[in-house]
Order: structure tokens, then C-alpha cells, then sequence
């Protein structure tokens, strides 16, 4: 009994909710009427749509051209670009409400109040949906120019990534939001589908998923940048891109290796680049049969040689000591520290040290061996 004496008195209000929208207002409220000519409602109504399109359309040129005005400053490039582009999907969607609102006794008289709003709301949803996703231009330009002021070249990777997700959500937003309004129960339906089908998808992706965690592992760490050279334990080369799936590495002969996000990620990377200093080392080889007091000699032409070389740390002194009396010669190993780490100038100083070295061995009638010929004792 008391359930049937507050059904009726719910019922209105939720008809009446249902029938209040965004600027046409409540059409229970509207009453009916025949305007005094449909023809000239039509073209009057057209001409306000049309009207609305050419604005849209002279701004977005309008805005489009101040746009390029703003090379100094990318937001204010942006934000006036993405409001020219926003307007020509905002001025007639809004347009088309007032219409409605001003037109709504004329279009309940037929019965097509409601299909018109309706349909109107789902119009300026999407227009609204088109805007978003054209103003998020201007955060992502904010993004960009802070990528660009950092040292660090994977964040000018991440802020297209970031992008790119964006707007994607934006699209996948705006549209459940604009089946909702047609009709709520199928918006339901398909955000269970779009539930079952993400997780269908997670099973079946997990690669996929793996090397995206993977990018996003590897720009958080940083461990290398763009254009940096490293070493992945298997292959050496320079970092040439980084994508959501895979990390391009240009190798020493030119071929472009990719290695998944999610392998990379795990693996221990060596970055040639960021050393602060190349440690060098090679051997002299003496003959065999070398008195000791060239030898000692030997030892001292090398050092001396290091004295204050080009590229020297005083971190690491030079380290020149006999290590070892082969079968085919007496070996002196010399190993010396250069920085900065340039590998170029590095090998330039290495050919004159070594010439340098020969030629006061030379001078001091110091023979070196062939490598692998047996010498007599």
C-alpha cells in the first residue's frame, strides 16, 4: 500500500528530468504552437547554421594565421591554434541548441521536440569532444618546451608518447559519453564489451604490455639517451630511437638493430658515452734474450713517455711494469687513463705514443720480438 501511493508521486520527477537539457531547458514545459510559415522557419534556421560554419571557419583561418605570429612563445602558439581549430565544431553545435530552444513549440507541435534535443546534446558532445581533443595541444606544448630545456633527449620521446595516450582517451571518452546520451542502457552494454575486451587483450598482449612498461622503465631510469653509444652485453652501437615497443640501435657496421622494450630493460647496459675518461692499455715485446739492464731501460722509455701525456688525469697516473717472460719475449704492459672521453683524439694520442716509443727504443738499440717467433735465450 505504501509502495503504491510513492510510485506515483516519483514518476513525474523522473519524467521530468529526463526531459530538461542543456540550454533548450525543460520540454514539459513547452507548449506547442504553428508557426505561421514552415518555409520561413527552415531558411531562417539554415541561415543562423550557415552563419555559424562561416564563422567557425573565417576564425579558425583567423587564428590559424595568428598562430604563426607566436614563434617566440609555442603555448600561446598552441592555445590560439587549438581554440581556431575547436570553433568551427562549437559554434555550430551551440548554434543548433539555441535554434531548438527558440524553435521548441514549433517542433513539439510535430512531436520532434525530444529527437531534436537529443540529437542536438549528442552533437555538442562530440563538438565538444573535438575541442578537448584539439586544447590538449596546449599542455603537450607546455610538455615539449620542458622536454626541450632538459640535457636528456628521452623526454622529447616521452611527451609524444604521453600524446598519443591522450588523445586517444579523449576519443574513447567523448564517444561512451556521447552513446550515453542517445541511449544509456547501450552505453552500459558496450563499457561491459570494452571491459571484456581489455582484458581479453591484456592476455593476449602481454609482450606487447611488457615492452610499453619497458619504455616507460627505461625513460624513468635514463639510463641511456638518444644518440648516446652503449654496450647490451651482446650488441654495441648508438641509440637511434626509442618507441613503445622496441629501442633502435644503429651498430658499428650500420645495421639498425631493434631489441624489445622489455628485454632491454633487463639487461645490463654499459654507456660508453657518459665515462668521464678511456682506460687504454697495450704490451711491448722485448726479444726473449734482452739484457735486464735494457730491459729496465725499456720500462723507463715508456714511462717517461707518459709523463703529463695529453688527456692525463691525475686520478689515474699511468701504470708501466714487466708482466710476464713468454716463450717468444719479455712483456712490459702499459696502461694510461685519457680524458675527456673522446674516442677520436683518444686513438690519435695512442698511434703517436706508440710511434714515440718505438723510436726511442730504436735509439737505444732495444730490439722488439715477433709476435709468436721463438727467440734463443
Amino acid at each position: 500500500m505504501f509502495l503504491a501511493q510513492v510510485a506515483p508521486a516519483t514518476a513525474p520527477a523522473a519524467v521530468s528530468s529526463a526531459n530538461k537539457f542543456y540550454i533548450i531547458g525543460d520540454l514539459d514545459a513547452v507548449k506547442p504552437d504553428i508557426p505561421q510559415s514552415w518555409p520561413d522557419v527552415v531558411l531562417h534556421n539554415l541561415g543562423y547554421i550557415a552563419l555559424a560554419f562561416v564563422i567557425g571557419w573565417v576564425a579558425k583561418k583567423a587564428l590559424g594565421w595568428a598562430a604563426t605570429k607566436f614563434d617566440k612563445s609555442p603555448i600561446a602558439q598552441a592555445a590560439v591554434a587549438a581554440v581556431g581549430k575547436a570553433l568551427p565544431a562549437l559554434l555550430p553545435a551551440y548554434a543548433l541548441l539555441f535554434i531548438i530552444k527558440e524553435n521548441a513549440p514549433y517542433l513539439a507541435h510535430g512531436d520532434w521536440l525530444h529527437f531534436a534535443a537529443v540529437s542536438a546534446i549528442f552533437l555538442t558532445s562530440l563538438a565538444h569532444t573535438t575541442a578537448i581533443f584539439y586544447l590538449v595541444e596546449i599542455p603537450i606544448a607546455w610538455a615539449r618546451k620542458v622536454a626541450d630545456e632538459t640535457d636528456n633527449k628521452l623526454d622529447d620521446v616521452l611527451v609524444p608518447m604521453i600524446s598519443t595516450v591522450i588523445k586517444i582517451s579523449v576519443i574513447l571518452v567523448g564517444g561512451f559519453k556521447a552513446i550515453s546520451i542517445i541511449d544509456p542502457k547501450s552505453s552500459e552494454a558496450i563499457l561491459g564489451l570494452l571491459a571484456g575486451a581489455v582484458v581479453g587483450l591484456a592476455f593476449a598482449s602481454q609482450d606487447t604490455i611488457k615492452n610499453v612498461f619497458g619504455a616507460v622503465m627505461l625513460i624513468v631510469d635514463q639510463p641511456f639517451t638518444l644518440g648516446d653509444f652503449i654496450n647490451t652485453g651482446t650488441h654495441e652501437g648508438k641509440v637511434e630511437a626509442l618507441g613503445l615497443r622496441s629501442t633502435t640501435i644503429e651498430l658499428m657496421d650500420g645495421q639498425k638493430l631493434a631489441i624489445p622494450n622489455g628485454d632491454l630493460a633487463n639487461r645490463a647496459i654499459v654507456n660508453i658515452t657518459r665515462r668521464d675518461f678511456i682506460r687504454a692499455q697495450d704490451l711491448v715485446h722485448l726479444e726473449v734474450n734482452t739484457p735486464s739492464e735494457k730491459i729496465q731501460q725499456a720500462v723507463t722509455i715508456v714511462r717517461e713517455s707518459l709523463v703529463d701525456h695529453e688527456g692525463f688525469d691525475s686520478r689515474h697516473p699511468p701504470l708501466v711494469h714487466v708482466i710476464e717472460f713468454s716463450d717468444w719475449a719479455v712483456n712490459i704492459r702499459l696502461m694510461y687513463w685519457f680524458r675527456p672521453a673522446n674516442a677520436a683524439k683518444q686513438l690519435d694520442f695512442n698511434q703517436k705514443l706508440l710511434l714515440r716509443i718505438s723510436a726511442k727504443l730504436q735509439a737505444a738499440d732495444i730490439r722488439l720480438a715477433a709476435q709468436g717467433t721463438p727467440q734463443p735465450r
